[in-house]
């Protein structure tokens, strides 16, 4: 029975030899910088089987392939010098067999300072004139198991079914802080959401995206439940929806223009530790921070509610073509923060913010971004491994 298992899951990711392109390993030192983290030092391993270049290649057209790699599994640690420190291990397949995607991340981090500006409408109390002060910051470590099964159902149209678990853990920084005033020493919840999602991806590339669209709208139930913020709840369920939109435009040769629209919402009784996150196909995001409002630090906007829009034009200063790239970044960012007060009122804020960057791309997926933004609770700088959306 056991290598008939083996065989059976054998073949179902066989692809002809001919087809298959070797693996390859690499290993790099990087430099992250931020105020959630300080200046942190990354060491990743990674070992990536690439994709065919293109899908078709006759003399009357080309047709670039969207994947970059057919499968890639990557490990790496960070430290940082504000007690921030993480390892993380992800296998990303998305082309080890035709019609089916796979993803799956393991993961333990902690923030040191990350951010803590009230819950919903409580933001506009914090005080602008030092917005990165410690008293708007909490300690927070995340345990995390995440996989996503993705099968293609027609054309670019897909069906995507995750499982994610994470136990997150806040705690107050010494001294008197925001967190601290409102939820005391700590608090910790485990959280397995079980997410069905459609999804359209017309993107030309998945990394370097210049035209097409990525649609997404997905539901869950989570299992970590607090009648109010800090206390926890009866019974076994919250609910969450969500959709997000992005597009992509090359306006001309190395220009492009790209906007992104999300929606999220969660039951009333949904944990703190999902009010500051956004969930996504194989990806998820802050709504604050390099892959959120680029405005704020991460963890600063945390609400049941959340809108959010962002539009950004990428103009390729230096363009080595596939051995790599560097991008000026001009961008504004929205949001909107909805969120039950007592009484069962509802109070919403928005929040705008823009700015400008630089991203530098290291042969066809390698990205790393630096955003300096400004807006109403002053000056944030944020760095992240990737476009923002």
């Amino acid at each position: 029975m056991r290598r008939f298992a083996l065989a059976v899951i054998a073949g179902f990711f066989a692809v002809p030899a001919a087809a298959q392109e070797p693996w390859a390993s690499s290993y790099f030192p990087y430099l992250l910088g931020n105020p959630t983290d300080g200046l942190m030092g990354v060491v990743r391993w990674q070992r990536v089987r690439n994709a065919p270049y293109f899908l078709e290649h006759t003399d009357e057209k080309d047709v670039i392939n969207p994947l970059t790699f057919r499968g890639a599994v990557s490990a790496e640690i960070g430290a940082g010098t504000l007690g921030s420190r993480f390892v993380r291990v992800e296998a990303r397949l998305p082309g080890v067999r035709p019609g089916w995607r796979f993803h799956g991340v393991l993961a333990a981090e902690r923030q040191g300072r990350f951010g803590f500006y009230g819950v919903g409408s409580d933001i506009e109390q914090t005080d602008q004139a030092d917005p990165n002060a410690n008293v708007y910051r909490v300690h927070r470590d995340r345990l995390l198991a995440r996989a996503e099964v993705t099968r293609t159902v027609v054309g670019p149209l897909k069906i995507a079914i995750g499982a994610f678990f994470d136990h997150t853990r806040f705690a107050a920084l010494p001294g008197s802080t925001l967190f601290g005033t409102r939820f005391g020493t700590d608090v910790g919840r485990s959280n397995l959401v079980i997410r069905p999602a459609l999804v359209l991806d017309t993107r030309d590339r998945e990394f370097t995206p210049s035209k097409g669209v990525l649609l997404e709208v997905g539901a869950g139930l989570g299992t970590a439940r607090e009648s109010s913020l800090g206390n926890p709840a009866d019974g076994s369920w919250h609910g969450l929806f969500y959709a997000q939109a992005k597009a992509y435009a090359s306006i001309r040769e190395g220009t492009v223009v790209a906007a992104r629209g999300v929606w999220r919402s969660l039951a009333t009784e949904a944990p703190l530790s999902a009010r500051s996150m956004v969930p996504g196909w194989e990806r998820e995001f802050g709504v604050a921070g390099p892959d959120g409002h680029r405005s704020f630090p991460a963890g600063a906007l945390v609400a049941r509610g959340i809108e959010m829009a962002s539009a950004e034009i990428r103009h390729d200063l230096l363009n080595a073509g596939d051995f790599g790239a560097m991008t000026l970044l001009a961008f504004v960012d929205y949001a909107r923060l909805d969120d039950q007060q007592s009484l069962g009122l509802v109070r919403s804020t928005d929040q705008f913010g823009g700015g400008g960057g630089v991203a530098i791309r290291i042969l066809r997926s390698a990205i790393l971004a630096m955003n300096f933004a400004g807006g109403t609770h002053g000056f944030n700088f944020t760095m992240g491994t990737g476009w923002t959306f």
